[in-house]
């Protein structure tokens, strides 16, 4: 059978072509009808510059809601397969399996109409949570992965670099841990965007830092969000390293000096666990309306390489694409 991908099969030439359904002969494993993948940032550079584990040619795409080919439920997927036997998995972070293989970067993703998943990696999607929601549960995770990082306390001032979709997830989950997120924004059309979302969340939005804060995270991959992140933190602060910086960082000595005397700790987090996933999609149900604000489109498959360097610029907020949708 055949069925219509994206495939990306060198930087920046990617395109929509028709290619084999997979196979599933493994018991292990399930075919799923994907209904929607949303973009994320990482794909787009991954279309630009490549990635550390991309593998190429590659079906990109790693937020995913769909259905078994004989059930009417949704499943949304932990993009995620590990070996389950070495020492970060056995201490339930196998989110740093050394042998991890992710979908969209080691083996093909969610931009095609069908895709083959380990069954382990479903997670049964709520009937009150529509499945062009509930494929942003991924990238809600990550934010909740962070936070578990951060061992984020109630009440805590946060810093939030970035009014994207990454930043908007991290300040949902701030609310829900029970802390005080603030975002920063410097682009006006971005917070005019997203004035609605932080005034249904409760959280503070402005377009410079100010004042002093007890957490600090990058959700936007401009290097001078670390050293102006570390000056606004109080003593025994912390900075999470959430989003990948995009130059090099050469860190002047006054400011690995602010970090010696303020006793600062640097935290680093990436993607997320199967329970995070399920947190997450906790957090999803409750807010979906207010999630739907982050959706700045849904999208045909042939509209994603027109809308990559939107995203890549930071432009967008989130595109969804319906993988059932025709031209």
């Amino acid at each position: 059978m055949i069925m219509k991908a994206l495939v990306l099969e060198d930087i920046k030439k990617i395109r929509v072509i028709d290619v084999e359904t997979p196979n599933c002969n493994d018991k292990k494993e399930v075919l799923l009808k994907v209904n929607y993948c949303s973009l994320c940032r990482t794909d787009a550079k991954m279309w630009a510059t490549g990635q550390r584990d991309l593998v190429l040619p590659r079906i990109l795409g790693h937020e995913i809601c769909g259905q078994k080919l004989d059930s009417d439920e949704h499943y949304i997927v932990w993009p995620a397969s590990t070996c389950n036997n070495c020492i970060y998995c056995k201490m339930g972070v196998e989110n740093l399996c050394s042998n991890i293989q992710v979908i969209g970067f080691h083996r093909d993703g969610g931009f095609a109409q069908y895709i083959k998943v380990p069954k382990k990696s479903l997670i049964k999607v709520p009937k009150t949570v529509p499945p062009e929601i509930a494929c942003m549960t991924e990238l809600l995770s990550s934010a909740v992965n962070a936070i578990e990082q951060i061992n984020l306390q109630k009440n805590q001032k946060t810093l939030i670099f970035g009014g994207g979709p990454a930043g908007l997830m991290l300040g949902l989950v701030c609310r829900y841990f029970g802390a005080e997120p603030f975002i920063v924004e410097k682009n006006l059309e971005k917070r005019q965007k997203i004035t609605q979302f932080c005034k249904n969340t409760n959280i503070h939005l402005h377009d410079i830092v100010f004042d002093q804060f007890d957490i600090a995270i990058n959700a936007a991959p401009d290097p001078s969000t670390l050293s102006e992140g570390i000056l606004k933190l109080n003593n025994s602060g912390k900075y999470c390293l959430f989003s990948g910086f995009t130059k090099n960082i050469n860190i002047p000595s006054d400011l690995l000096n602010e970090i010696h005397y303020k006793q600062l700790t640097l935290i680093g987090a990436y993607g997320s666990t199967k329970r995070q996933m399920k947190t997450a999609l906790k957090i999803l149900e409750s807010n979906v309306e207010t999630v739907r604000l982050i959706i700045q489109k849904i999208i045909n498959l042939e509209s994603v390489p027109l809308v990559l360097p939107e995203i890549l610029q930071g432009q967008a907020l989130k595109y969804v694409v319906n993988l059932q949708k025709e031209k």
